[in-house]
């Protein structure tokens, strides 16, 4: 029985063993996967941190955006305001031009217009000089070149003379 008590004794010490072996195998790999675990949850909350970051500073940006469109919006509303006053302005301005004019046109009568005329005619010593190239088929800018005169002068003259 010896032989038989030292099986059983080394059986016994293999089974030992190995159950030894199984728990530390196991042990291991319950560590590997805690790790692997760890490693994936902290991956997922590194995302989640970066995620809420990005939302962060894109509501940032829109509310910057909201102020940017606000302050947009009122200056447009000011410039608006100040354009419906200069539209008003001119239209009062028009307005008491052509009430100064009807009244000059009222105040002066048509025979002073006339006289008016035929005296700045006279007045003018290049008057009939103008005339006479005219008449003779130069033009606008060649009579004024000669007397030394404007073109637009010219071409007034020729035209109360309502030769042009």
């Amino acid at each position: 029985m010896p032989h038989s008590e030292i099986m059983n004794t080394m059986i016994f010490f293999l089974i030992a063993v190995g159950i030894i072996i199984l728990i530390i195998g196991l042990i291991f790999m319950k560590d590997k996967t805690s790790n692997a675990s760890n490693k994936s949850f902290d991956k997922q909350i590194e995302m989640d941190n970066m995620l809420k970051t990005r939302i962060d500073e894109a509501d940032k940006m829109l509310q910057e955006l909201s102020q940017l469109s606000s302050y947009i919006k009122s200056e447009l509303e000011k410039k608006h305001k100040e354009l419906l006053f200069l539209y008003q302005m001119i239209d009062e301005k028009k307005a008491s031009s052509l009430k100064k004019t009807i009244n000059n046109e009222e105040s002066v009568p048509k025979n002073d217009e006339e006289d008016l005329k035929a005296s700045v005619f006279l007045n003018n010593k290049n008057y009939n000089k103008i005339i006479e190239l005219y008449k003779m088929g130069k033009d606008t800018s060649t009579i004024a070149r000669q007397l030394k005169i404007g073109k637009g002068e010219v071409e007034l003259i020729l035209g109360l003379a309502k030769m042009g």
